[in-house]
């Protein structure tokens, strides 16, 4: 931070000076950074850049102009940015942290972190700083907020007072065992509900043409991408489709259509789940959270639901690298860069500004501590509403928005981020760009194949051999070894 100089003092030596006042820092004389994140609206950004100014320059000497960019122009935009020599500081990443990495786009913040960043690796800890390092340097931030996503059941909760589920038997499943008696009681569920109404599809797709809890392994890494993933002793890259878990879930997926329990059309159908909720059509679906997630759907549908935990969390690397902030390799202020990025994650002033904009104009504090809109305004008249209190640094220090809503939710996320297990290779993240012409050839296969697996339509007894078959033809085996390569170099860097 620049200080003014202070002049002399006439008849200074008869006088004992215990302390000098810290002179504030003018904005002429705070250095300059460009912060490019993601928007997911178009808003009125000035005011915020503005306001956020007048907490960074006299506390960290740092001016910062705001670039929020759409998503769907973000990562072009970004790297045209750098690319063309224009200033781009402080940088946010939306899946894209192995990308920009293997291109060379983001700055080692080792140095930087160590000097500036204090309140960072209070905050995030070893473990999450793992999931951005790369042979013991680290390379970006992870947001911070609940990483413990695990499969849920959502169960309308109007079924399970008529029909008298028994949700409560559901268990926090701590091994595959486990979740399988979990999938076990969901099959007797699914039974009554057929059988009261028929109208309804027990379960729906809630993603990708999955009914999802099938799609992975629980307790298992996936390694980014699911073509390889880490076996059971931490040591080896093997075929999921090829386990005998995944075999066993995509059974019980074939079981559940035979006997008309999944959407007809779940191989096809473009709808979210929410929607078949909403009109009406779906009895349940799982999906993957962390807390709140009955709220939430309630909220966008208006059907009371339950959403019940089947599996104890389990995080790895992409759990928790999904968002993150870096200083751009072509900075030219990475101090103030870093300086920034630690009042972020810090700072409650900060994170709220960026949040939910400006006290008193975009938002009020309610009487039980959340944050709504104020009298005569809402999410269609707001000139800012960006609504991305999942994004910004650190969302533990964020108002809750909604009046009335639990606010112990950010103590449960922070609690189960604590006392999650890890994966034991946390922190690994391969590059995929050498086998690239093999994963396109596997993606083509897969969208061929796992719909018709995963929502039951197509038989494991027939189709998964075929399935693997086409795979491996496609050059899964590839794959699997580049992988099991970058994962032994990497054990050997960092363990």
């Amino acid at each position: 931070m620049k200080l003014k100089k202070l002049a002399a003092l006439a008849g200074a030596a008869a006088l004992t000076v215990t302390a000098l006042p810290v002179l504030p820092v003018y904005a002429e004389d705070a250095e300059e950074i460009v912060f490019a994140f993601h928007l997911t609206k178009t808003v009125d950004m000035q005011p915020i850049e503005d306001a956020l100014n007048e907490i960074t320059i006299p506390e960290i000497g740092v001016k910062v102009d705001l670039e929020g960019i759409q998503m769907a122009n973000y990562a072009n935009q970004v790297g045209m940015m750098m690319s063309g020599g224009e200033q781009v500081d402080v940088i946010a990443m939306l899946g894209d942290y192995a990308d920009m990495l293997s291109k060379n786009q983001l700055l080692c913040l080792d140095d930087y972190i160590d000097e500036y960043g204090a309140g960072i690796k209070e905050v995030l800890g070893e473990e999450f700083l793992k999931a951005t390092s790369k042979n013991g340097s680290l390379y970006a931030l992870p947001n911070n907020n609940g990483k413990a996503a695990v499969l849920n059941i959502v169960l309308r909760d109007d079924l399970i007072q008529e029909l008298e589920l028994p949700v409560d038997q559901l268990t926090l499943a701590s091994d595959f065992d486990g979740y399988c008696a979990n999938l076990d009681l969901l099959s007797d569920m699914f039974a009554k509900i057929h059988e009261a109404h028929p109208e309804y599809a027990c379960l729906v797709p809630s993603a990708g043409n999955s009914l999802l809890f099938d799609g992975t392994v629980p307790f298992m890494d996936m390694l980014n991408d699911n073509y390889g993933i880490l076996s059971d002793d931490g040591s080896t890259v093997v075929n999921l489709y090829e386990t005998e878990e995944y075999k066993k879930l995509i059974s019980y997926a074939h079981e559940w259509n035979q006997a008309g329990y999944v959407l007809e059309d779940a191989t096809t159908t473009q709808e979210a789940a929410n929607t078949y909720l909403q009109n009406g059509r779906a009895a349940a679906f799982f999906i993957k959270g962390e807390e709140g997630q009955a709220e939430q759907i309630i909220t966008a549908t208006g059907i009371p639901v339950q959403s019940i935990k089947l599996l104890q969390p389990y995080i790895c690397t992409t759990d928790v690298n999904g968002i993150d902030f870096g200083i751009s390799a072509t900075s030219k202020h990475p101090e103030a860069a870093m300086k920034f990025l630690n009042l972020m994650y810090t700072n409650a002033d900060v994170v709220n500004l960026l949040d939910w904009g400006i006290e008193g104009v975009h938002y009020e504090v309610q009487d039980d501590g959340t944050v709504d809109f104020p009298e005569g305004l809402d999410a269609n008249t707001t000139a800012y509403g960006l609504n991305q209190d999942w994004y910004f640094g650190n969302q533990f220090l964020s108002y809750i928005w909604g009046k009335g809503r639990d606010t112990t939710i950010y103590e449960r996320l922070e609690s189960n981020n604590k006392n999650s297990e890890f994966s034991p290779v946390m922190g690994f993240s391969y590059d995929s760009t050498v086998v690239a012409t093999e994963l396109a050839a596997i993606v083509n296969v897969r969208n061929q194949y796992v719909p018709g697996l995963e929502c039951g339509s197509l038989d494991p007894e027939t189709d998964l051999e075929a399935f693997n078959k086409a795979l491996y033809d496609a050059g899964l085996q590839t794959v699997i070894d580049e992988k099991q390569a970058q994962l032994d170099a990497w054990k050997e860097a960092n363990q």
